[in-house]
């Protein structure tokens, strides 16, 4: 199982999220993986940032946004896999993957590229054939997916939202070969309830409270799980 710090972390003591500060404090719980959101700003860097924005790099440092090449030089040096999702919402997607290639390229960090957007998934194979690719998906989902498009080598994952994680869909995705991770979740039994289904990877903006629960076994009993029949 792996516990990935969405943005870090989000809540109450934490961190501003997206920011170096949010990631070292996910690593100080025993996360060994973080989720981030990258895009290119207004003067064109790669910088880790949620919402869109015209802001200049120079701009967004007061609100202490690193760009996507620190982000990785700290995960590297931190030994914290990193899970970069592309946002789809940006002047120029060909741009943006183009930029992340350069920046990946020389790293040894250990990365999984994520999106919402096939289109993007498809552009970083062709950009970054080696890296490991996931499938976000929603039940708002504005893409009609092939099925087939979901498998290897097109994707390595798919990472369901919370309230699509039937135990029939899991099971499938499971037998395509694909590692299946579920965003977001907070709590730490639907936590253990997704483990015993199969799930691997859990974002969560708590990842010291679900690292402490699934490794601890003091959570008892289960919860509904949204979409499913636990």
């Amino acid at each position: 199982m792996l516990v990935v710090g969405h943005r870090g972390g989000r809540g109450d003591g934490w961190p501003r999220e997206n920011t170096l500060a949010a990631f070292q404090q996910a690593r100080g719980e025993g996360a060994r993986a973080i989720e981030l959101d990258v895009r290119t700003c207004g003067s064109g860097e790669v910088v880790v940032l949620h919402d869109p924005t015209r802001a200049s790099l120079a701009e967004l440092r007061a609100l202490e946004v690193p760009t996507l090449a620190e982000a990785v030089a700290w995960a590297s040096e931190n030994d914290v896999a990193v899970n970069v999702e592309l946002k789809h919402d940006v002047p120029n997607r060909l741009v943006l993957v183009e930029r992340v290639r350069r920046v990946l390229r020389p790293t040894r960090a250990d990365v999984l590229l994520s999106s919402f957007d096939p289109a993007l998934l498809a552009a970083v194979a062709v950009a970054l054939p080696a890296t490991r690719r996931a499938l976000l998906t929603s039940r708002g989902q504005r893409w009609h997916l092939p099925s087939a498009f979901a498998t290897p080598p097109y994707v390595h994952a798919v990472h369901l939202e919370r309230t699509e994680t039937r135990p029939a869909a899991i099971a499938r995705y499971r037998r395509r070969g694909l590692r299946v991770g579920v965003w977001t979740v907070n709590d730490p039994r639907e936590a253990v309830d997704l483990a015993a289904l199969g799930v691997e990877t859990l974002i969560t903006d708590a990842p010291g409270r679900l690292l402490e629960v699934l490794y601890s076994g003091q959570v008892t009993g289960s919860t509904r799980i949204p979409g499913g029949t636990g």
